[in-house]
């Protein structure tokens, strides 16, 4: 089982931030990842998990502790209309696989940033599918260290909420149940996918996908509070938003602070506008800096601006279908 003594934790972070952490661990088993976990509990060091990092910001200080990655649990088996899918695998790759195979429910997955465990450990959507609808069996390791399974659609609690983001479970591959679909037109969702995503450009420099999640009792798109507030092409340091998304942070040079540093301010920029308080969907991982750390857990009433907020409804809903 591979492990890594100090580490540069930006060589495996899609955000390409990250400083140095006492070891890391890269699982190629769910037997090694067991190990892992029941070693790191023994010398008691903290622990921080990592993916593809595309959800998540990681920290430049140096972190004294364990990164594990999951990276290394990768392989798909197909079994007639359902893939069993590592925790590592990319999710364009369970599209691409299921395409090959004829098999329709997967083909939302195309050119979604990370791999398959973070899809399920957050309940991943976009482009009309969740991966709760697809998937019904995931295996696990404890916090623990031990191996177990979930077939519970209980695991699923709604959007970006499962039980997987709070016991500490591992997650180190999951059942997916498709159907039989016609190929040109799972193709035909794929290449949509992909299209819409480089036409936000989404793909030109590192980010990590969207900062804040939407409030859909707010029933307005967090980019569209951030880009209507004017948000879109504000900087800090190397830190820059897309002029294209306004919910996503390009980093163009950018030190985890400048990014940090820039959703902040962000937040706050939507909260003076409309009176909304968004909550991060980014993660942060490693050592954040106090001072920071105390200005991310603020949280502030809502106080919503109703008639500002009600024009942008009603703009949503006049957009054209395509």
């Amino acid at each position: 089982m591979p492990t890594i003594k100090n580490a540069l934790l930006r060589d495996y972070a899609y955000y390409g931030t990250g400083g140095p952490c006492d070891v890391l661990y890269a699982p190629a088993s769910a037997a090694e990842l067991a190990a892992n976990v029941r070693e790191i509990k023994r010398l008691g060091l903290p622990v921080f998990v990592l993916g593809a990092g595309t959800n998540s910001l990681v920290m430049d200080e140096p972190f004294s502790g364990a990164f594990i990655v999951m990276r290394d649990l990768v392989g798909i088996e197909v079994r007639g209309t359902k893939l069993v899918v590592g925790a590592g695998v990319d999710n364009s790759e369970v599209a691409r696989t299921a395409l090959r195979h004829g098999l329709a429910g997967a083909a939302w997955m195309n050119r979604l940033p990370g791999q398959i465990g973070g899809t399920v450990r957050m309940n991943a959507r976009c482009y009309g599918g969740e991966i709760s609808e697809i998937a019904t069996k995931v295996t696990v390791v404890t916090a623990l260290g031990e191996i177990r399974e979930y077939s519970d659609p209980l695991m699923f609690r709604g959007y970006k909420d499962t039980v997987f983001m709070d016991n500490g479970d591992l997650i180190v591959s999951a059942e997916l149940l498709l159907e039989s679909g016609d190929p040109a037109a799972i193709a035909a969702a794929m290449k949509y996918c992909e299209t819409d995503r480089q036409s936000k450009k989404q793909f030109d420099f590192p980010s990590c996908g969207c900062v804040f999640k939407n409030d859909y009792d707010v029933s307005v798109p967090s980019g569209m509070l951030l880009s209507a507030a004017g948000a879109k092409g504000m900087k800090r340091g190397g830190a820059e938003v897309s002029p294209h998304h306004a919910n996503f942070v390009y980093n163009k040079g950018a030190t985890s602070r400048d990014i940090l540093e820039l959703t902040l301010a962000m937040r706050d920029l939507v909260y003076a506008e409309y009176g909304v308080w968004m909550s991060y969907e980014m993660e942060l991982l490693g050592t954040v800096p106090a001072d920071l750390a105390a200005l991310v857990s603020v949280k502030k009433p809502q106080q919503l601006d109703l008639e500002k907020i009600q024009a942008l409804r009603q703009r949503l809903s006049s957009r054209s279908p395509s």
